[in-house]
């Protein structure tokens, strides 16, 4: 290919996020690591490259303004009169406004699809910013599959600058495996170095892979994909390549149970996360003793949390209302009931316009977390019940500073410079800030203040978490498929998804509101997280959780639920997943699955939990060695990251021998998904929230 010598970068969940207030107006920019390492490295190695960022028409009403990315003029981003793009589905006209390029141009998106009319308008395409440099060297990305020792693999992967997808211990050998873009030089040296290296066939810059996982055998499976483009096969997964045109909706095997898994190029997955909270022994902050206060939850209070086990009915009042408006047995909004949740539907945004609602009502302050997929803007739903942590910058100081920088106009630093000083006496700031170019003293404010991106501070109704909170995550897809029905028609055939997942997000929104009571007394912040593009291969989830890690969010635990709610024999079994492929993952995972079954068996109304601690999906029904749940709901992109995580769901995998028949859910992604048992549901749910509680006080 052609060396480029500029790009337009798509303003997405592989390069950045604008920092929106309530209104949509638009506040700020937050660069994503990549992106700025692949703007840093154009800078350096190739004079006069341009790149320009774009953003989606539908991510904000206002658009671009020169004063909006003042702060990053430092890293040579230039910034032009581009049209926001308008995303448009099954149309070539999203691109419309972009002019023809008249010299090699990359244009980068995680979306295949305006990758795909990108190409078609002359562009040179990429799905992530980090392979700009290689491509101005004239260099097309390669993927390929590396295996080899862990330390020594991911040692070499560090040091060439491979942008991985997977990272997980092969399925077949004793060595790991890692499926990364490269160039054919990077190939080169992994064979020179004596790695396993399988070229995979397909178009990184126009299409994407996608791990689809059936329960059967591999012939069974190769038979079910007929007329995919098959990648590579192991036990129990093949690995897919979709097209521009192509999507995961139609990925379905009729009488078996699968999921799929989208592999995106993810710049931080080989890095390893942030474990802890801030660290508040360290010199710096215990220079700040006039500013901070103690705001820690007296020990009382604590101890009567502790021990507050409130009753099920309680907490879960409205989940049967909840759960009827999302799956369209009433009505949802003013325009009326829903027929589906799936992405590709347009009752998807509905729901998630609900969802803010509902939580607004609450008295949260939610935002959405977009991400594109599939030619559309999608978000994930969040609302923080923030913990007081162990200090806080005292509020008038904290709000004043919030004001200033929210504030997106260039303004003249000096004063505020001064005013620190004050607010800060003997710390030196004043002299570290004036070293600095103009637009770099916004974002270092930003650090002295421990106002990471990770929370939206710039949102003013958001109350501030305490320093030292950490975040414990609930979460549940949002949306639904009914895809193994013959000639499923994703865009417009129903999808109630009552069990799969209503379930899970009645849960939440119960939880939600039940917690509401707890607010200022408890550590640690409670993360509520309605995860979109589930059932197109955890898309919503994995672009959240990567998102975290980049910002290094102090996350101290993860639950997720999903299909929680059939039950058709009187065992009331239920299955907790803390099994992962890598054992060091899972052994963080199995205190969390311990927490919740503990917490079940308070309550006193479930079965014990059937713990699931496997590193397999085979092995059944061995729950030491195997778990079916393994990178097949949400709680899995946060395992692939190194956080504890774990699932909670019904009894659906193989029972032992002992135990009564497994019950799994017989109307699975059909649309006869319509019925639960609301009490098994319940039950479930109250259990998650007094682990919930458990960990976060």
């Amino acid at each position: 290919m052609p060396p480029i010598t500029r790009a337009i970068v798509m303003l997405d969940q592989a390069s950045g996020a604008l920092r929106l207030d309530q209104s949509g107006q638009v506040l700020g920019l937050d660069v994503a690591p990549g992106l700025s390492a692949a703007l840093e490295a154009s800078r350096s190695a190739f004079a006069g490259f341009e790149i320009t960022l774009v953003a989606s028409q539908t991510d904000t009403s206002s658009g671009f303004s020169d004063n909006i990315l003042k702060g990053f003029e430092q890293l040579g981003m230039q910034i032009t009169s581009v049209p926001p793009i308008t995303y448009a589905k099954d149309s070539g006209d999203a691109l419309a406004g972009l002019e023809v390029p008249r010299t090699p141009t990359a244009f980068v998106s995680a979306d295949r699809r305006l990758r795909g009319d990108a190409e078609k308008t002359g562009f040179l395409p990429a799905p992530h910013p980090l392979l700009l440099p290689m491509m101005a060297r004239g260099h097309a990305p390669i993927g390929a599959r590396l295996t080899g020792p862990r330390d020594t693999l991911q040692r070499f992967a560090l040091q060439r600058g491979l942008l991985p997808m997977s990272f997980q211990p092969s399925q077949v050998d004793d060595d790991w495996a890692l499926i990364a873009l490269m160039s054919a030089e990077d190939l080169a040296e992994a064979a020179i170095a004596q790695f396993g290296v399988l070229p995979l066939a397909y178009d990184p810059q126009t299409e994407d892979l996608l791990w689809a996982r059936l329960d059967g055998n591999l012939d069974e499976m190769r038979a079910a994909l007929k007329g995919r483009s098959l990648v590579y096969a192991e036990q129990n997964q093949v690995l897919i390549s979709l097209k521009a045109d192509e999507d995961a909706n139609a990925f379905h095997v009729h009488g078996a149970h699968g999921h799929s898994e989208f592999l995106a190029p993810d710049s931080g997955l080989l890095q390893p996360p942030r474990a802890d909270g801030f660290d508040f022994e360290t010199p710096e902050v215990g220079r700040l003793p006039e500013i901070l206060e103690s705001v820690r939850v007296r020990p009382d209070i604590r101890k009567a949390i502790l021990r507050l086990r409130p009753s099920c009915a309680t907490v879960t009042a409205s989940y049967k209302s909840d759960l009827d408006r999302y799956t369209g047995v009433t009505d949802l909004d003013a325009h009326g009931s829903i027929a589906s949740r799936h992405s590709a539907h347009p009752d998807n945004k509905r729901a998630e316009a609900q969802l803010m609602n509902d939580l607004r009502a609450m008295g949260y302050s939610p935002w959405c977390h977009d991400f594109t997929h599939a030619g559309q803007v999608h978000s994930n739903i969040i609302a923080d019940l923030p913990g007081v942590g162990r200090f806080r910058i005292r509020r008038e100081i904290l709000e004043r500073y919030r004001r200033i920088l929210r504030d997106p106009r260039p303004r003249p630093w000096n004063p505020v410079i001064r005013e620190i000083e004050r607010d800060f006496p003997g710390q030196g700031f004043g002299e570290r800030l004036r070293a600095l170019s103009d637009a770099e003293i916004r974002y270092d404010i930003e650090r002295i203040l421990k106002l990471e991106p990770w929370f939206p501070w710039w949102q003013l109704k958001c109350p501030m978490p305490g320093l030292g909170a950490r975040i414990v995550i609930v979460g549940a897809h949002m949306d639904s498929t009914a895809g193994f029905e013959p000639d499923y028609s994703a865009g417009s055939d129903a999808a109630p998804g009552c069990d799969d997942n209503g379930s899970g997000v009645a849960a939440l929104l119960s939880l939600a509101r039940y917690f509401r009571s707890l607010a200022g007394q408890l550590t640690h912040t409670v993360r509520f997280c309605f995860f979109n593009a589930e059932e197109s291969g955890l898309i919503g989830s994995k672009a959240y959780a990567a998102e975290l890690k980049s910002h290094g969010a102090p996350i101290k635990g993860v639950v997720c639920a999903d299909m929680i709610g059939f039950n058709s024999d009187a065992s009331r079994l239920f299955e907790v997943h803390a099994g992962y492929t890598d054992p060091a993952v899972r052994d963080l995972s199995i205190p969390l699955a311990d927490k919740l079954a503990a917490a079940a068996a308070e309550y006193g109304v479930l079965a014990p939990a059937q713990i699931y601690k496997g590193t397999s999906w085979n092995g059944a029904p061995d729950r030491s060695v195997y778990d079916g749940a393994i990178n097949r709901s949400d709680h899995a992109a946060f395992h692939q990251h190194g956080y504890g995580a774990v699932l909670a769901s019904e009894d659906f995998f193989a029972n032992y021998a002992t135990e009564p028949s497994a019950d799994p859910n017989p109307n699975y992604h059909r649309q006869s998904d319509q019925v639960i048992d609301l009490a098994y549901a319940r039950d479930i749910t109250c259990a998650v929230g007094r682990m919930v509680t458990l960990i976060a006080s």
